[in-house]
């Protein structure tokens, strides 16, 4: 079971790109340290306060594969500099 979710944001105190840029890179580190997924900025580059996450994980069982991103998107919701705004998931 592959699982898919797609994380958009909000990042409202940032004044330029690198400044995005770092917000991104820390969630993104973060997140690949603690769990066993793929996950990269996917969507509005070269926005300042918006950003896009794609996150995928595998595992041999949907429930498994759903409680890991269901913690992957509990970490990126407990971060203070990010707003999550929309939240999709898909099944393959």
């Amino acid at each position: 079971m592959i699982g898919y979710l797609y994380v958009e944001c909000m990042i409202y105190d940032v004044q330029s790109l690198k400044s995005k840029r770092s917000v991104v890179k820390q969630t993104v580190h973060s997140i690949q340290n603690r769990y066993n997924v793929s996950i990269t900025e996917i969507d509005y580059h070269d926005i300042w306060q918006r950003t896009a996450f794609g996150i995928a994980t595998v595992s041999t069982q949907k429930v498994m594969a759903e409680k890991i991103l269901q913690d992957v998107l509990a970490q990126i919701e407990g971060r203070t500099d990010l707003e999550v705004t929309i939240i999709e998931y898909e099944w393959l």
